[in-house]
């Protein structure tokens, strides 16, 4: 119990402190073991509703239960158990006080009334085959859920799954700062998992129109839906396998007519699964989220109320004797909320590549172009970015300058040019991408200025000989597989293959200048060149070296749709060519009350100095130090204030930082 306030005591500390930009984290679930159809809860405490957030993110790492993950692919839903502030009560039991005349005593149970909010879904992969300390993360934007995380929330992990199992861990991220937009209210008009009969069943009985009222203050209005499709009994397939729309209908006018399906299976970022995990499916992949979609109904409400209606596309089956019908988990919320609080408000949201984000696996790691995501949070619409990027502890910083059209709300994916070795070298332990915004539609900084910079840790691509041989054996529908080897610098195809024969044997021979190079490998029905589900055998796919050192890099058959491959010939990204060839700078004693002392072998001779700034990047102390080719130098800083400062070393055209601390 000790410790449980002194977690508390420090929670508190954290939100007293905190301003705009600052981060508050929140632990609920801390990989809490899913091991049976049913539901996981814990208590996390929030700040109180004095704080305001400019961005929530929840952060949901799914791994393998202690005993190892399951088999199979069930839905997990996280929700938040909110507390209405209603009572509810329900029969607790009935004493028998007398038998002739009957008299019962009725004892009673009162409750607080409990409302489900479903903040994300994500369904488990086909886990047999993932080692027990398999994990990867989900992170949600659940910003606009801020008025029911405050204080004491009961949150859940909702494992649907019918065998042991896997873990679950939730955090929030809770950024300060003024919301894009304030919430008035937050509805849910339909929620739960339906079984569908008959088009006229499911709308009569689970999914009827629903009249709202409308808050006063709410200028514009989102409809939240979150559907998956389950079961295929009958011929139709459906709801798995079988794509069917959805319809939004407001006041009985059609606004909206959206698909639930997911085409893109074979490019799950988990691959490869046990089971079937490439089919394509009713808005879900195994191991992976559930899309979520946003209906803008701004434009189709006013007055004080309003008919809101969901409808499934209809369709006609048969449910066989003794089996389970097809049904669909739905959730549905509705949103109110006030106009744009920033007029000009330009984020990057992500880094799709260099990263090691999970979602972004497939086309990760990287070597000639980084690609962000821009997210427009403002009224205004963006004509025009400028950003800066590069890798951390280069100097070698690149400017880009995005034009086009994003409207409030939307997303784009920038491509930033990245060609050349020098732009990738870095002199740090940890390789770091950095990119951030310096103008918006030529503005300067927009309203918004701690999310015009976003950093990523990355991995460097591997480095492959110059000379190679790629062999391919075909599995029994080779008509679906075909190949290139594209240069990347170049931006052009160099070799490739197609319309090759059953089960045969082809070998090709690639002999690469230094540079970047990408090798895909494709399949047309989406099944890579092995998968248990069809009939069409094995195929195996590798590259080797001709001549040198043994160098081998299998290809896993079950890719699915394709498989992706970027490799270097003649360097490796990371550390520079001068880091391999002496030590790099050495720091010590580190951490020091004052005095510290740097040594550093240049053989290359090249112009070094070194500054020291503070972590707002003032520069407090900065040095030339020639052409030496050692260097054995010693600073004070004893006349600063204890605390972390960081020491910037340059060597020509390349930087060194470290983290120095001060007791």
């Amino acid at each position: 119990m000790r410790l449980f306030f002194t977690l508390i005591l420090f929670t508190f500390s954290l939100f007293t402190f905190a301003s705009q930009g600052d981060t508050i984290r929140v632990t609920a679930h801390q990989k809490v073991d899913m091991t049976w159809y049913q539901s996981y809860r814990a208590w996390a405490q929030f700040p109180d509703s004095t704080h305001q957030y400019h961005k929530i993110l929840l952060k949901f790492t799914l791994g393998c239960a202690s005993t190892g993950c399951s088999d199979w692919d069930y839905t997990t839903l996280l929700n938040i158990r909110h507390r209405t502030g209603r009572l509810d009560s329900a029969v607790d039991r009935i004493d028998t006080l007398q038998s002739n005349p009957l008299v019962v005593d009725t004892i009673w149970r009162v409750f607080d009334e409990v409302e489900p909010y479903e903040l994300a879904k994500v369904i488990t992969p086909y886990g047999g085959a993932l080692p027990n300390a398999w994990e990867r993360s989900f992170v949600f934007d659940v910003t606009e859920y801020y008025p029911l995380l405050r204080d004491s929330v009961e949150l859940e992990a909702f494992y649907q799954g019918w065998s042991s199992g896997f873990s679950a861990n939730l955090e929030f991220i809770m950024i300060e700062g003024i919301p894009p937009r304030n919430v008035y209210e937050v509805q849910n008009l339909y929620r739960g998992k339906f079984n569908y009969l008959s088009s006229q069943q499911f709308e009569t009985n689970h999914m009827p129109a629903r009249q709202v009222d409308l808050h006063p203050q709410a200028q514009q209005f989102n409809l939240r839906m979150a559907p998956s499709g389950h079961g295929f009994v009958n011929s139709l397939n459906c709801a798995e396998f079988c794509e069917k729309d959805y319809y939004v209908n407001v006041n009985g006018n059609r606004v909206a007519t959206q698909a639930m399906w997911r085409n893109d299976c074979g490019l799950n970022a988990l691959y490869p699964q046990a089971g079937t995990w490439l089919y394509d499916r009713a808005n879900w992949c195994p191991g992976d989220e559930v899309t979520i979609y946003n209906h803008d109904l701004t434009p189709h409400l006013s007055g004080s109320s309003a008919t809101i209606d969901v409808d499934i596309e209809p369709y006609s089956y048969t449910v066989p004797q003794g089996e389970t019908p097809a049904n669909y988990n739905m959730s549905v919320q509705f949103f109110q909320l006030s106009d744009f609080n920033h007029n000009l408000d330009a984020e990057i949201s992500a880094i799709v590549a260099p990263t090691l984000d999970d979602a972004f696996g497939r086309i990760n790691p990287v070597c000639t172009e980084a690609q962000i995501e821009i997210t427009n949070k403002g009224a205004t619409g963006l004509t025009e970015l400028k950003l800066q990027y590069g890798v951390a502890g280069n100097g070698n910083w690149q400017e880009h300058i995005w034009q086009g059209q994003l409207a409030p709300l939307e997303k784009t994916i920038i491509s930033l040019p990245m060609q050349e070795l020098r732009h990738w070298t870095s002199w740090r332990d940890t390789l770091l991408f950095k990119a951030q915004l310096l103008e918006i539609n030529q503005q300067g900084q927009d309203d918004v200025a701690y999310n015009n910079t976003y950093t990523t840790a990355f991995a460097p691509t591997p480095e492959f000989p110059a000379t190679l041989r790629f062999d391919l054996r075909t599995n029994g529908a080779a008509q679906e597989t075909h190949w290139q080897l594209k240069d990347l610098v170049t931006d052009s195809v160099i070799q490739q293959g197609d319309n090759f024969s059953n089960n045969t044997s082809y070998r090709d021979t690639f002999d690469l200048s230094p540079g970047c190079y990408e090798l895909t490998i494709f399949d047309r029905d989406k099944d890579g060149l092995s998968f248990f589900g069809n009939n069409d055998g094995g195929g195996t796919a590798s590259l080797r070296n001709i001549g040198g050192s043994f160098f081998n890099y299998s290809i896993n058959p079950n890719f699915g749709t394709r498989f992706t491959l970027n490799f270097t010939v003649g360097y490796g990204l990371g550390l520079p060519d001068e880091a391999s060839q002496g030590p790099l700078p050495q720091v010590f004693p580190n951490p020091s009350t004052g005095i510290f002392n740097l040594e550093w072998e240049n053989p290359q001779a090249k112009n070094l100095s070194y500054r020291i700034v503070n972590l707002s990047g003032q520069t407090l102390k900065e040095k030339s130090l020639g052409k030496a080719q050692s260097v054995q130098e010693q600073f004070d800083l004893s006349h600063l204030p204890a605390g972390l400062y960081l020491l910037i070393v340059q060597m020509g055209e390349q930087q060194f930082e470290q983290k120095i601390e001060l007791h």
